[in-house]
């Protein structure tokens, strides 16, 4: 079975010509990547270890490394479920 542009489109909700509303899925997990890293650099800053022995939050880079890590593993895109089907069986 063949479907056609057109029909392809409708069933997936978007009308044929035009652009599809909202943050694209890779643009939405780098944002949340910088979010995290952001948090990860203030939380090493203003609470992080003063005497150098905390292996995470001795260094702003490394915790804005792992912070921006965490915040891309939040934000990856789960996967969309397809109406009619109830589980990882499909039916």
């Amino acid at each position: 079975m063949s479907v056609r542009a057109g029909e392809a489109a409708e069933q997936a909700g978007t009308p044929v010509g035009q652009p599809r509303r909202g943050v694209p899925r890779l643009l939405w997990t780098a944002l949340a990547a910088l979010a995290g890293a952001g948090i990860g650099a203030a939380y090493a800053h203003f609470v992080g270890c003063r005497t150098g022995t905390c292996p995470l939050t001795s260094n702003v880079w490394i915790a804005s490394l792992y912070g921006g890590g965490v915040g891309a593993l939040i934000g990856l895109p789960s996967r969309r479920a397809v109406p009619g089907r109830t589980g990882p069986s499909g039916g």
